[in-house]
């Protein structure tokens, strides 16, 4: 297709580079939405744990749900510290060698944290937190919401994929140095 020069992003040639330069920073943007949607489901199960009562008290008081609890909170912690790592090292150098790979990581790990976390709150729900109208927000749709998300901008294998590639390209370092 020929386009006229007015209207190039960048150099001639140069349009994968930049097609996936975007790509990295929208898996980010994802990994984002999943932070805070994982947050979300966090806050809403801690709300349930708290005003949910079994056998005469509260389930936060068992010791199951703190650690669903405890692993949900580690999840959303590594996630929040991996979208800021990813943020400062793009203020950095918006081009630098280890952005895509980290985006990639980002989408991936925003994956996983999303899986955990909704299997989690589900738990902790019950059978309630199947109803479209639970009072403690939109539990359902959340656990919905979060599978769409595999999709977007890559699934699990394609962030593997450039995972493992940019990892082997810099022989495992991971982050500029300081």
């Amino acid at each position: 297709m020929r386009v006229n020069k007015k209207y190039l992003l960048g150099k001639v040639g140069q349009g994968l580079e930049i097609a996936i330069h975007s790509l990295s920073v929208s898996r980010v943007h994802i990994a984002a939405s999943n932070l805070g949607m994982s947050q979300r489901m966090l806050e809403i199960s801690l709300k349930r744990a708290h005003d949910r009562v079994t056998f005469g008290k509260p389930i936060i008081d068992r010791q199951a749900i703190r650690m669903k609890v405890a692993d949900m909170a580690t999840h959303v912690h590594a996630l929040r510290t991996m979208v800021y790592d990813f943020a400062k090292d793009y203020e950095k150098d918006p081009e630098g060698e280890y952005i895509e790979e980290k985006a990639a990581m980002c989408k991936l790990f925003s994956i996983w944290t999303t899986k955990i976390v909704s299997d989690e709150m589900l738990e902790i729900f019950g059978g309630i937190g199947y109803f479209e109208d639970c009072e403690y927000g939109p539990v359902e749709r959340l656990y919905r919401d979060v599978r769409a998300m595999w999709l977007e901008e890559g699934t699990p294998t394609v962030q593997r994929i450039t995972i493992s590639r940019q990892v082997i390209k810099h022989d495992g370092v991971l982050q500029y140095e300081d």
